[in-house]
């Protein structure tokens, strides 16, 4: 079959004063923005009058306050009394069936012993369930999976709390160093203004015109637009009320892995100019300490960008792969929001919240976009980089098939904008066919060689890795040129012994049916999931294979499938933990994703029925190891599961 035949077919609003305090008190805080500037401008003196010098006593007065404020820092969100935050972690899984960590109360009770009193911890016991309880955790779960995310302390700026009264903000940030004052700026000349109040923490004040609508919890922050005005967190790094580095964020730049960084923005305050710019980046520390930018992204305020005050637009830096070779391979990674605006436009300020970091597993060519398929009939050739095919079985011969190749039954092809064949969720705008006949397959691996290369460029370095569990992702169609119900395409992960041959681990099998794939215009998406890896596992520390095949028999082969936009996500398995039984209380920690969402679940006997179990609490686990406790007053035994929420 010829390859033509495949597409033929606040100190400003938020620091200084209330935002709604009367118009007057308006006039006084934006005087006293106004008068934070480049100092080699020639400032003109004038007498003070009330409103100034209420703004600027004001000012002085938070400054004061740190020392008492400093009291209420809390490092994470406020939990239920019946769970307390503890630690860090990564991720959930929603397998083809619901694997549920049960621990019985009664394991754990005391020795009976009055002389010792022990605490007696057996193995956790370790249940699967099927039916109505697997399937809701399956719907409720699966949406969720994503890549790693990790934890960043204080991420939507909840620390310290902010008193909701005038002036609804404060100079203070738990967890986030603030850029040191630079030569130029002098206080003296600024309302005697400190450079640490130019950034801080607001209240979301729920006015009309004022509150923001998408702010993650009830408090965002606040950076001056001046140069050199910036917030920044990294293992080392010291928040105002601290003498020693905390070390709570510990993300490390990992071989194998890129790094996406997002956070919600508002430009425009307190009559920032348009041109004004912020930088976000993510950075690591060199041997002498500084600050060495990875990635970074600049925002320059405009009304276009920013229409209206009250809704966060997102921005994201991206990192490319971490390949071991790399400077900042292995090192900590740290993050930056900083004002980058020149001393001809200073002034405004910048509302920021809802920092968000996730460690991203990106396949080589996953949207198959590279090489450049020519916008030109046949819009397809019999190239894919990065992706390995597989080798012409003893069965193919060539002649019997109009001279066509092995290789060019698989390809990438170009989304053309026709009627009734753009494909209308493509990644990007190429994708990747494979004939539906017996053993068409492309691959990737560390050792992985595409067609154009002679020594395998060991590009997708991502291994097993113990306590992770893994899910990939494809864009599927079938039934492509005339293909018949039942040929079946099969998606898995495999790891190479010893003698290099493919391991399959887990695999997904998809079975071409009009009800499947009711259009040839919408790619469908299909999943592999891999539960978390043991120890003992014969893949464990092994590299990460891809593969998608045509498992296609000689009965029901023909036609094509379209494939695009491979994903593969890693997140830590969630495991219920350290079992014991204290202080009259039975306590387990929860590991998962930070930011994940969780419901506890208890029952009296692991033979009862779904409905059965009991919701105990209901928590986000913000740092990605969470303890929770019950009282089980009176109970002899109870088990306990966690169930992932949306």
């Amino acid at each position: 079959m010829p390859l033509s035949t495949k597409h033929n077919i606040l100190l400003a609003e938020q620091l200084c004063l209330s935002l709604n305090m009367l118009k007057t008190m308006k006039v006084a805080r934006y005087s006293l923005k106004s008068e934070v500037r480049n100092p080699n401008v020639e400032r003109n003196p004038k007498p003070e009058n009330r409103i100034t010098r209420l703004a600027r006593e004001f000012a002085l007065t938070l400054a004061r306050q740190r020392s008492i404020l400093s009291g209420l820092r809390i490092s994470g969100f406020c939990l239920p009394a019946i769970a307390r935050a503890a630690g860090r972690v990564s991720g959930i899984l929603a397998s083809d069936f619901f694997r549920v960590s049960a621990i019985r109360i009664s394991d754990f009770r005391p020795n009976p012993s009055p002389i010792t009193r022990q605490v007696y911890v057996p193995q956790a016991v370790l249940t699967g369930l099927l039916g109505l309880l697997g399937l809701l955790v399956l719907l409720a779960g699966a949406e969720t999976l994503r890549a790693g995310n990790l934890y960043l302390p204080n991420a939507s700026f909840a620390a310290p709390v902010v008193p909701e009264t005038n002036p609804y903000a404060v100079p203070d940030m738990a967890a986030w160093e603030k850029s040191a004052q630079p030569a130029w700026y002098d206080p003296s000349q600024n309302d005697d203004t400190p450079w640490a109040d130019l950034m801080g923490t607001f209240y979301n004040v729920p006015f009309p015109g004022e509150y923001i609508d998408n702010c993650d919890g009830s408090q965002a922050a606040f950076i001056f637009a001046l140069p050199g005005a910036a917030i920044f967190q990294d293992y080392d790094s010291l928040d105002d009320a601290s003498t020693n580095a905390s070390h709570a964020f510990n993300a490390k730049f990992n071989v194998g892995r890129s790094y996406n960084l997002t956070v919600g923005v508002i430009g425009g305050g307190g009559g920032m100019q348009p041109g004004a710019t912020l930088q976000l980046s993510l950075y690591y520390r060199d041997a002498f300490s500084n600050l060495v930018i990875v990635a970074a992204t600049t925002i320059t305020n405009s009304t276009t960008m920013f229409p209206t005050n009250t809704h966060l637009v997102d921005f994201q830096v991206q990192t490319p792969t971490v390949q071991p070779g790399d400077a900042w391979a292995g090192q900590n990674l740290g993050v930056q929001i900083a004002s980058t605006v020149g001393f001809d436009i200073p002034g405004g300020y910048w509302d920021v919240d809802n920092v968000r970091l996730v460690e991203e597993i990106i396949v080589p060519n996953y949207s198959f976009e590279s090489p450049v398929v020519p916008e030109v009939n046949p819009y397809a050739i019999p190239d894919l980089a990065a992706w390995e095919k597989s080798a012409q079985p003893a069965w193919y011969d060539p002649s019997q098939n109009d001279d066509t190749p092995w290789a060019d039954l698989m390809g990438t092809f170009y989304n053309v904008p026709f009627p009734g064949e753009y494909i209308d969720n493509c990644d990007g705008a190429q994708a990747a066919f494979l004939f539906a006949l017996p053993d068409v397959a492309i691959y990737q691996d560390y050792n992985s060689m595409d067609d154009g290369s002679t020594n395998a460029s060991h590009a997708f370095n991502v291994t097993y890795t113990v306590g992770k569990a893994y899910t990939l992702t494809v864009g599927v169609l079938g039934g492509g040129g005339g293909m018949p119900d039942g040929a079946t395409l099969q998606l898995s992960l495999y790891y190479r012994d010893d003698f290099s041959n493919q391991v399959t681990v887990a695999a997904t099998t998809i079975t071409n049916r009009a009800t499947l794939f009711p259009t040839n215009t919408h790619l469908v998406d299909f999943q592999v999931q891999i539960p978390g890896i043991q120890a003992t596992d014969p893949w464990a520390g092994q590299n990460i294979g891809i593969q998608l095949l045509s498992t296609a028999n000689f009965g029901n082969s023909g036609g094509y499938w379209d494939v695009d936009n491979v994903r593969l996500t890693e997140v830590v398995a969630p495991q219920l933990s350290h079992p014991v039984w204290l202080g009259g209380n039975f306590n387990l920690t929860l590991q998962s994703d930070p930011g994940t969402h969780f419901e506890i679940l208890g029952m009296p006997c692991i033979s009862s029925p779904p409905s059965d179990w009991t919701s105990l609490v209901t928590f986000t686990n913000t740092t990605g190891a969470i303890l929770f406790s019950d009282p089980a007053a009176g109970l002899n035994q109870r088990f306990y599961s966690a169930h992932q929420l949306p």
